[in-house]
């Protein structure tokens, strides 16, 4: 009867652990960032690493230059954003990569 019950404690707190951290990774990557003209680092900034993210000009009016740049100081990618072109996707970020936005509009990243 105790073997039973301590399995299925087990069980339980698996299942709680496993709901918990899920809620965690979904919060992290549906929790869009919205940035202005500036320079910024991908860590401190809290945007996703590793996986593709999109940018999007906040109004289809205004136009924002993006430049991700990484830690050698290569450039990774150049996107201009603008009435003809209002989002793109990036190619995954690193920790250290840098992002410079240019321009009149704000960029939302998610």
């Amino acid at each position: 009867m105790i073997l039973k019950v301590v399995k299925l404690m087990k069980r339980f707190f698996s299942i709680s652990l496993f709901i918990l951290l899920s809620v965690n990774i979904i919060s992290a990557t549906i929790n869009p960032r919205t940035l202005t003209q500036g320079i910024y680092n991908a860590r401190a900034s809290n945007l996703l690493i590793g996986t593709p993210i999109t940018a999007r000009i906040a109004s289809p009016n205004d136009n924002a230059l993006i430049l991700i740049i990484d830690s050698d100081l290569n450039i990774r990618e150049l996107v201009k954003l603008g009435p003809q072109s209002t989002e793109h996707v990036l190619e995954p970020l690193d920790y250290d990569s840098s992002i410079i936005i240019f321009g009149s509009g704000s960029v939302t990243f998610s």
